[in-house]
């Protein structure tokens, strides 16, 4: 993944898994890569990664089972309303 240099990588991190979890890559219920494992991926520090996991579990897109890892979203509703949100986005920077 390729980073713009004017947004916060961890913002850019979270769109992405964002982009994942509406385009049905990430489906609801699945277990998601370690914070080391996704640093990696990413070419980023484990910190930023787990800054934006922990912003992506506030939002409710992501929940933590002790000891098990992380998860995606069952909330249906939820990811329906993200991928609303995430089109609504992309007409408004198309039109502007």
């Amino acid at each position: 993944m390729e980073f713009q240099s004017n947004i916060p990588i961890y913002l850019q991190i979270m769109d992405d898994i964002k982009q994942q979890i509406v385009s049905g890559r990430l489906k609801p219920g699945d277990k998601l890569a370690s914070v080391r494992d996704l640093a990696m991926q990413y070419g980023v520090n484990p910190n930023t990664v787990q800054k934006a996991l922990s912003e992506l579990e506030w939002e409710k897109l992501l929940y933590t089972m002790r000891t098990a890892g992380r998860y995606v979203t069952e909330d249906a509703g939820l990811i329906a309303a993200l991928r609303e949100q995430l089109a609504g986005e992309r007409i408004l920077r198309i039109v502007v």
